[in-house]
């Protein structure tokens, strides 16, 4: 390929997505990454429902010999639960780099061509400059990370950081005692666990605040210390950021970016991936009809939800009263809570709000001080 229509700077996941994605509509597209593949990188390793959908509509298979389907999340703190079943569909606990390399197979099933360990340079919205070489392309989609070059050269403005945090992740050698997402809640952050295959979970630690190591932040979960007393780690720790990022553009002339490089949201919401490959698709709609504002606007639509709820979630459970009176309500409540996950996942809309139990959930936050204090009390 000599002149491609359109050259993804950044062959991680979301890269790869959109590359599949803009092929698919019958365009020709170059992917270039200075790394080797398979990329790895600290995250949940959990994909959302809607995530699972949009892999298949790729064409991405979701049937991985080393994975596991989870069926909701859980909220747990200190004895006290609130389990959310998804309305439809399920999740999909996978290692990062297992599913780089599906989708890496997938790639190069639907033709699109794929430069790994090259190094690369935007010369201009022309095209880009690999290994010292000009290739033209009619755009170019950036899909470099936080610190985005392709974000950098375009001359589109830094993402403003909302709130900066402390991610940890490492795998243990166990199996998942449950097929929920569970997350542990505490003052100083979560605890995120990812069945990921049958004998093995992913461990994702938030801290709110610096140096605190992993042993010592799963101390802060008495449940998960105990249930990881004997399990073997399969993976070093390894540390990332993570944040809520706000780009209001991601397009500029015929230069996009997508994933990382436009914007995050704080990875408690679990939906990095699954919003990357959403984006993606939408981005290979504009691309096919020469539009780059459909996906300018198709963006900011899809990440609007996700916003809030990282907002949302992190107001909450960032007071402790407050956190334990919405954990007590949610586990009477665990119809509300579906339809939560629904609403947060895509599959329902706000006309599915179960009145009767949004009733009860309110009345039960607002009354339900003496029995938040009588759960988390004998739960401790």
């Amino acid at each position: 390929m000599t002149a491609p229509d359109v050259v993804v700077v950044g062959g991680g996941p979301i890269g790869l997505a959109a590359a599949i994605a803009v092929r698919q509509r019958g365009l020709d597209v170059l992917v270039v990454d200075r790394a080797q593949p398979p990329i790895d990188k600290p995250c949940g390793e959990g994909v959302m429902p809607d995530g699972v959908a949009t892999l298949n509509r790729l064409g991405v298979s979701c049937d991985f010999a080393r994975a596991l389907p989870f069926r909701g999340i859980r909220f747990t703190e200190a004895g006290c639960a609130a389990d959310g079943q998804f309305p439809a569909g399920h999740g999909l606990g996978v290692r990062r780099t297992i599913l780089h390399q599906r989708l890496i197979d997938r790639a190069a099933e639907a033709g699109v061509a794929m430069r790994w360990g090259e190094s690369v340079r935007v010369v201009d919205s022309s095209g880009v400059e690999i290994g010292g070489r000009k290739t033209p392309c009619r755009w170019v989609v950036g899909a470099d990370g936080r610190e985005s070059s392709v974000r950098r050269w375009a001359g589109l403005r830094a993402p403003a950081k909302m709130r900066r945090r402390i991610g940890m992740r490492q795998h243990f050698r166990v199996a998942p005692w449950t097929d929920f997402v569970e997350v542990h809640w505490h003052d100083y952050g979560q605890a995120v666990v990812t069945p990921v295959a049958s004998d093995e979970i992913c461990v994702s630690l938030f801290a709110n605040v610096g140096g605190l190591r992993v042993p010592e932040l799963i101390a802060l979960y008495p449940e998960l210390e105990r249930r990881l007393a004997d399990a073997r780690p399969t993976s070093a720790a390894r540390g990332a950021i993570s944040s809520s990022c706000v780009m209001r553009t991601v397009v500029s002339d015929r230069v996009a970016l997508i994933g990382d490089a436009a914007g995050a949201v704080d990875a408690i919401t679990g939906e990095g991936m699954s919003l990357g490959f959403k984006h993606a698709i939408a981005l290979a709609d504009a691309l096919a009809d020469d539009n780059l504002p459909r996906y300018q606007r198709a963006h900011r639509r899809i990440s609007r939800m996700p916003e809030r709820m990282a907002r949302l979630m992190l107001a909450v459970g960032g007071r402790r009263s407050l956190r334990r009176r919405v954990l007590v309500a949610l586990a009477a409540q665990s119809r509300l809570f579906s339809f939560m996950l629904g609403m947060h996942t895509g599959s329902l809309s706000l006309r599915a709000a179960p009145i009767g139990s949004a009733a009860r959930f309110v009345r039960d936050l607002m009354t339900g001080v003496s029995v938040a204090n009588e759960r988390f009390t004998a739960g401790l």
